[in-house]
């Protein structure tokens, strides 16, 4: 593989790109045309890999690159696995990845992924905590659709009024050592 005139075996440079952090390997691909053709799918796809585990880098993801809209169905199945998060006020879940999701894709997902994802006819049975869990998060998803203005800052202030979106809220405390992340981050106004 040629780097600026400079003859690099393709093996090395795997080596190399493997070991760089996310930021690292974005700044990698650019810095020629043979590198950014070669590893341009594998730092896009890393999108999988943060989702539901770091939503910062999610949201790198998401920001810099375009998806199939296989992959953004992929994205939002693999979303629907939410974690509880223990906060001072209970447990919620962690709405962050959804809202990425659904801010991203517009009311694309909504209509024609999320609604095919749930049953149509999911009534809460009492005492089966898959429907309870399932059918809560349905009416959390369309209440997050219907909070998404033409701006980030004004969606994140229509969130703000929803009571059912409280994970979402900047004034929610999660407990730091029962979550994924080192340090929990707000909903990123841009």
């Amino acid at each position: 593989m040629l780097v600026h005139d400079i003859y690099i075996d393709v093996e090395i440079s795997d080596i190399f790109f493997y070991q760089l952090s996310f930021y690292d390997k974005i700044n990698f691909t650019k810095t020629c045309k043979s590198l950014f053709s070669r590893y341009k799918d594998n730092v896009r796809m890393e999108a999988f890999n943060f989702i539901n585990n770091d939503y910062y880098l999610f949201y790198e993801c998401l920001k810099s690159f375009k998806y199939t809209r296989e992959e953004q169905k992929k994205l939002m199945i693999i979303s629907m696995d939410v974690s509880p998060i223990e906060s001072t006020s209970g447990v919620f879940m962690d709405l962050r990845f959804i809202f990425e999701i659904c801010y991203n894709l517009k009311n694309y997902l909504y209509k024609n992924i999320y609604k095919k994802y749930f049953s149509e006819n999911i009534k809460i049975q009492y005492g089966n905590p898959i429907y309870e869990k399932e059918y809560i998060l349905q009416l959390m998803i369309k209440v997050i659709c219907k909070c998404i203005s033409f701006n980030r800052f004004e969606t994140i202030q229509n969130i703000e009024k929803e009571m059912i979106l409280f994970s979402l809220k900047r004034n929610f405390n999660p407990i730091l050592w029962k979550t994924r992340e080192d340090k929990w981050r707000y909903l990123i106004l841009e």
